[in-house]
């Protein structure tokens, strides 16, 4: 009887520790499913955004309609001021902040504005390596500092 309940006790403490180890792998896998789940979403916005800004920017550098020409331009700026900057890491604020800096703030500029090109590209290749970055370690253009060495926030130039 003594090897019964020795047996039993051995029997019940491994289904109990079956039971923890199971529970602990379930939040693990749960919690690792989520972030991923989360991120993937993350970054397929991410991408949203950085493709609206490409068009945007190339649409700039290449329409001679001065309708496409406002509409863009009121588009980069909304990205520029708002959305994008939610997701943008250092490198392609500062390709932002560059081309914004170029774009013609007339009423009716003179198109089509190729000094624009060069920018619009490389706007473009920053974007590209954002995303290859970002896919490769999540959420590190995150982590950058946004504020000044005085402790004040920074004002996009414009």
């Amino acid at each position: 009887m003594d090897k019964y309940k020795t047996w039993e006790l051995t029997l019940k403490t491994l289904v109990l520790f079956g039971g923890l180890v199971t529970a602990i792998w379930a939040y693990f896998t749960y919690t690792d499913t989520k972030e991923k789940e989360f991120y993937t979403f993350y970054w397929n916005r991410k991408l949203e955004l950085f493709l609206e800004t490409s068009q945007a920017a190339s649409q700039m550098a290449t329409t001679d309609s001065l309708e496409v020409f406002k509409k863009a331009r009121s588009e980069y700026m909304q990205l520029f001021y708002g959305r994008l900057s939610l997701v943008e890491g250092r490198h392609v604020k500062e390709a932002m902040e560059e081309f914004s800096n170029l774009v013609p703030l007339e009423p009716e500029p003179d198109l089509p504005r190729y000094e624009l090109l060069d920018p619009a590209y490389n706007l473009t290749i920053a974007l590209k390596r954002e995303l290859l970055i970002s896919w490769q370690n999540p959420f590190s253009e995150l982590a950058f500092d946004t504020t000044h060495s005085n402790g004040q926030q920074p004002v996009k130039q414009r």
